[in-house]
Protein backbone atom coordinates (compact mmCIF):
# COMPACT_ATOMS: atom_id res chain seq x y z
CA UNK A 1 0.00 0.00 0.00
CA UNK A 2 2.80 1.89 0.13
CA UNK A 3 3.29 2.33 -3.82
CA UNK A 4 0.10 1.52 -4.61
CA UNK A 5 -2.24 4.32 -2.59
CA UNK A 6 0.08 7.52 -3.26
CA UNK A 7 0.47 6.53 -6.99
CA UNK A 8 -3.25 6.47 -7.18
CA UNK A 9 -3.45 10.08 -6.04
CA UNK A 10 -1.14 11.36 -8.23
CA UNK A 11 -2.87 9.65 -11.34
CA UNK A 12 -5.70 11.00 -10.48
CA UNK A 13 -4.03 14.47 -10.30
CA UNK A 14 -1.90 13.90 -13.71
CA UNK A 15 -5.63 12.63 -15.44
CA UNK A 16 -7.46 16.04 -13.98
CA UNK A 17 -4.24 18.05 -15.41
CA UNK A 18 -3.88 16.20 -18.47
CA UNK A 19 -7.60 16.39 -19.47
CA UNK A 20 -8.30 19.73 -18.54
CA UNK A 21 -5.73 21.09 -21.24
CA UNK A 22 -6.83 18.50 -23.92
CA UNK A 23 -9.97 16.71 -25.67
CA UNK A 24 -9.85 12.95 -25.37
CA UNK A 25 -10.91 13.15 -29.41
CA UNK A 26 -8.38 14.86 -30.60
CA UNK A 27 -5.25 12.53 -29.24
CA UNK A 28 -4.20 10.58 -32.29
CA UNK A 29 -2.18 6.93 -32.50
CA UNK A 30 0.14 6.77 -35.08
CA UNK A 31 -1.83 9.06 -37.24
CA UNK A 32 -5.45 7.35 -36.63
CA UNK A 33 -7.99 8.60 -33.92
CA UNK A 34 -8.34 6.21 -31.08
CA UNK A 35 -11.14 3.77 -31.60
CA UNK A 36 -12.24 4.46 -27.79
CA UNK A 37 -15.20 6.60 -26.09
CA UNK A 38 -14.04 9.34 -24.18
CA UNK A 39 -14.68 7.54 -20.86
CA UNK A 40 -12.57 4.42 -22.52
CA UNK A 41 -9.44 7.19 -23.07
CA UNK A 42 -10.34 8.68 -19.92
CA UNK A 43 -9.82 5.18 -18.15
CA UNK A 44 -6.60 3.70 -20.24
CA UNK A 45 -4.97 7.13 -19.50
CA UNK A 46 -5.88 7.12 -15.78
CA UNK A 47 -4.34 3.09 -15.66
CA UNK A 48 -1.26 4.33 -17.51
CA UNK A 49 -0.65 6.90 -15.69
CA UNK A 50 -1.28 4.65 -12.11
CA UNK A 51 1.01 1.94 -14.22
CA UNK A 52 3.88 4.85 -14.64
CA UNK A 53 3.57 6.33 -10.47
CA UNK A 54 3.44 2.98 -9.17
CA UNK A 55 6.96 2.12 -10.99
CA UNK A 56 8.43 5.60 -10.19
CA UNK A 57 7.14 5.18 -6.40
CA UNK A 58 8.91 1.16 -6.15
CA UNK A 59 11.83 2.69 -7.19
CA UNK A 60 11.97 5.37 -5.17
CA UNK A 61 11.09 3.07 -2.28
CA UNK A 62 13.69 0.56 -3.64
CA UNK A 63 16.96 3.30 -3.61
CA UNK A 64 15.82 4.40 -0.06
CA UNK A 65 15.21 1.02 1.81
CA UNK A 66 19.03 0.89 3.44
CA UNK A 67 20.68 -1.95 2.82
CA UNK A 68 20.81 -4.56 5.64
CA UNK A 69 23.82 -5.62 7.89
CA UNK A 70 26.71 -6.04 5.54
CA UNK A 71 27.75 -9.79 5.37
CA UNK A 72 31.01 -11.08 6.94
CA UNK A 73 33.60 -12.93 4.83
CA UNK A 74 32.95 -16.58 5.64
CA UNK A 75 36.52 -16.71 7.74
CA UNK A 76 35.23 -13.97 9.90
CA UNK A 77 32.46 -15.96 10.54
CA UNK A 78 33.58 -19.54 11.07
CA UNK A 79 35.91 -17.82 13.74
CA UNK A 80 33.50 -16.01 15.95
CA UNK A 81 31.72 -19.26 16.91
CA UNK A 82 35.13 -20.62 18.90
Amino acid sequence: MCIVWPAFLIAGLLEALVFAAVDPHELHWLGHALPLSRQGIYSLAFFMFWLLAMASSALTLLLAARPSEPSKPAAAQSTEGR
